[in-house]
């Protein structure tokens, strides 16, 4: 196989390369622009933080439940456990030991808000992802030929892919750059087929020369009008 040959037949793949990423976009686009899913989802994850917040609100002030009780433990010990003689020094930690179990008092009243409020924001969260649930099950089954489609198109082209690696390896380097120049400044047609004497990329008739050269050269050879590189099948 002619080294022209090669260059058009990494053309070909690198037009299906091009458009597989084009059907896919296209896909991902109308897999997107569904608002009332979104909505449903960030509505979702709106709970879901709110969720999370308390949760950890109250795992937080039950931490620090638990140490106060530690402090007021200790105090005890020491109000009631006769190592502590001095009146002054008991009344000022009978003072401290009324002070924390008031404040523990509070706290515990907090904790038992916050359990109240996450109880009600569970049922707000479990809601929520019901219906979005719901919509996403409709949307799929509305959709689903779309997910489909994407799915099959993503391993078409991993296939390219491997096609076009081993297409390319088969490229002399030279060739391969002047490929990919023209490529880039031809509108992704480096490679321009021959039909009738004309050249496809310009549809501009060729002179007998150039097409003698182009059937008889195994080089390349480049359209007098747009330089793309010829290749007659």
């Amino acid at each position: 196989m002619s080294s022209v040959r090669r260059l058009y037949a990494l053309q070909e793949i690198d037009n299906a390369i091009r458009d597989n990423k084009k059907a896919v976009m296209d896909i991902e686009a109308q897999l997107q622009d569904d608002h009332t899913m979104v909505q449903a989802k960030a509505n979702l994850e709106k709970e879901e933080k709110s969720l999370s917040d308390l949760r950890h609100k109250e795992k937080q002030l039950e931490w620090d439940i638990e140490e106060l009780s530690g402090k007021i433990k200790d105090v005890e010990k020491q109000l009631y456990g006769g190592s502590v003689k001095n009146p002054k020094d008991l009344d000022s930690l009978n003072h401290e030991f009324q002070h924390f179990k008031e404040r523990r008092g509070g706290m515990e009243d907090r904790l038992l808000e916050l359990m109240s409020d996450a109880e009600q924001q569970q049922g707000a969260y479990n809601s929520a992802k019901q219906h979005a649930e719901n919509i996403e099950k409709e949307w799929l089954e509305n959709n689903g030929h779309l997910v489909e489609d994407r799915d099959r198109l993503n391993a078409e082209a991993v296939d390219l892919a491997a096609r076009r690696e081993k297409t390319a390896s088969q490229i002399d380097e030279p060739s391969l750059k002047i490929y990919e120049r023209l490529r880039e400044s031809k509108g992704g047609e480096a490679v321009s087929r021959v039909e009738q004497g004309m050249c496809k990329g310009c549809r501009i008739n060729l002179p007998t020369h150039t097409l003698q050269k182009v059937r008889g050269s195994q080089h390349i050879v480049y359209c007098t009008n747009c330089n793309r590189i010829l290749y007659i099948a």
